[in-house]
């Protein structure tokens, strides 16, 4: 009877001071932790990558004979939102209009495809396929880094444009899997062995 007496009271203290030590961590720690940066979205006071989760996904790269030729328009504009949002997104709390890489760079890409249709170079066949192969890889990579816009008249009405100067990507360091293919040739091209 006596023990238990004594037990209760010592639990207290222990439960206290474990109580109090767990705050105190806490508090001293506080500092330790990373704390989300608040952008205003003024002048250059804004995030380098659009502030959304992109899970990582797996793509298989097809060939392409069937959808995206040169000449499919109409697949080709799947790619892209409907004009009104057109790869351009508000963010902060002035609504500041960024660009979104992702959309800029198959911009780009359908640029190209569009210029080869109308020239018809000759090389139709190796480009379609290069056209393909660097479509898939911008989707693939689906670049959320911001790009500054500016609005311009065209034709009697106001668009926004982006060029993408002086963004910053965050991107693999291409210089180190440059530097490891030199250290690292292939083997020299033989025919299959029977």
């Amino acid at each position: 009877m006596c023990s238990g007496r004594i037990l209760l009271p010592l639990f207290v203290l222990s439960t206290a001071f474990n109580m109090t030590f767990i705050l105190y961590m806490l508090y001293r720690f506080k500092g330790v932790l990373p704390m989300e940066r608040v952008y205003t979205y003024i002048e250059d006071d804004f995030p380098s990558q659009l502030p959304v989760h992109i899970p990582s996904t797996g793509l298989v790269l097809e060939s392409g004979d069937a959808r995206f030729s040169l000449y499919a328009d109409a697949d080709w504009n799947t790619l892209f939102p409907p004009e009104s949002r057109s790869g351009f997104t508000d963010l902060g709390p002035h609504n500041r209009t960024f660009g979104v890489a992702f959309m800029h760079q198959l911009h780009c890409l359908d640029v190209l495809r569009v210029g080869y249709v109308a020239n018809q170079t000759g090389f139709a066949h190796h480009f379609e396929h290069c056209l393909h192969y660097l479509r898939q890889a911008v989707l693939c990579h689906a670049d959320t880094t911001l790009e500054v816009t500016e609005p311009i008249l065209v034709h009697g009405s106001w668009k926004l444009r982006t060029n993408g100067v002086g963004s910053v990507h965050r991107c693999k360091d291409w210089t180190a899997l440059r530097r490891y293919l030199d250290e690292h040739p292939p083997s020299p091209a033989r025919g299959q062995e029977t």
